[in-house]
């Protein structure tokens, strides 16, 4: 049975010579619709395919009569050899070079976008999406950060959106997704989605509105959601962080992911003193300095950190 990469290459191949005709274009067009896996195979021969139509050809020998015999046919392999190590290399770095991602976000700066289903999609400090759509699917896939997706109603094509191992499919709801350390934290504001997470055996676990789960991706059996304050889980769609008895050294991490300029708490009493309100994502100095005062403790600060002690 012929792989995908198989496939792939013939299918890149006969649409290279320009020989499909409309049945075979559609019959394509659902071969990549099929499998996400598909679509990444084809893409990767396509680029195959114009790395030999850009490969320099040889000129032709110039040797005399005498040695054309025993000439030509090395000539013609050395050059062979040159060109298959010089492709291989571009590909090579074709391959190990992610492309760049179609929405991203520097450290400290929030985007949204309106995506070409109407559906719109909320990025948060240093967060980058891939979004990938066909007739029938709508797959997007969250490579670092954290997003808020408000999605368009369309039941005949789902949403759905992969974090690493964790996936989260929806039809038209409002929620977030957001890498940790121990997997991915989806919060759902409207709605409800299906979330699960590869290889685990598990079944797909649906997380209703008002609702937050941590699917993490080093245990097997994945604890149920839990009710939130989706106003304070996702505060960072107005520029805040929302605090609700997180200690200091917890505060101050958050922070840390909006600013280049990072906190680092060595009091004791400053880590563990839990702290409620709100504070702009910028105002990390002022945080900082109030948590000083409210634990006693000193702040220094220079063009590199900001230091409670």
């Amino acid at each position: 049975m012929p792989s995908i990469d198989d496939i792939a290459s013939a299918w890149a191949m006969r649409g290279d010579a320009g020989v499909l005709d409309a049945a075979e274009q559609a019959e394509l067009d659902a071969w990549l619709d099929a499998d996400r896996r598909h679509r990444g195979a084809f893409v990767r021969a396509q680029a195959v395919l114009n790395l030999f139509d850009a490969a320099p050809r040889p000129e032709a020998e110039r040797v005399s009569p005498r040695w054309h015999r025993w000439m030509r046919p090395r000539a013609v392999a050395v050059a062979a050899m040159g060109g298959l190590a010089a492709m291989a290399a571009s590909l090579a770095l074709f391959l190990l070079v992610p492309a760049a991602p179609d929405y991203a976000t520097e450290i400290g700066e929030q985007r949204q976008v309106t995506l070409a289903d109407g559906s719109l999609a909320a990025l948060n400090t240093a967060s980058q999406l891939d979004v990938a759509y066909s007739h029938t699917r709508r797959d997007l896939t969250l490579r670092q950060g954290e997003a808020w997706f408000r999605v368009a109603h369309n039941r005949a094509r789902p949403f759905e959106v992969t974090v690493g191992r964790v996936h989260v499919r929806a039809t038209g709801t409002a929620f977030s997704v957001r890498r940790v350390a121990q997997g991915v934290r989806v919060v759902v504001s409207e709605g409800r989605v299906l979330a699960w997470v590869d290889g685990s055996g598990q079944r797909p676990m649906a997380i209703a509105r008002g609702d937050e789960a941590l699917l993490r991706t080093d245990i097997a059996v994945q604890a149920p959601p839990v009710t939130v304050d989706v106003d304070q889980a996702l505060a960072w769609r107005r520029g805040e962080i929302g605090l609700d008895g997180e200690t200091g050294l917890q505060a101050a991490a958050e922070f840390n992911r909006y600013s280049l300029r990072p906190i680092r708490i060595r009091n004791p009493r400053a880590a563990q003193y839990r702290l409620v309100g709100y504070f702009q994502t910028s105002q990390a100095q002022e945080f900082a300095q109030a948590l000083a005062r409210l634990t006693r403790s000193k702040v220094s600060s220079n063009g590199n950190e900001i230091v409670i002690e």
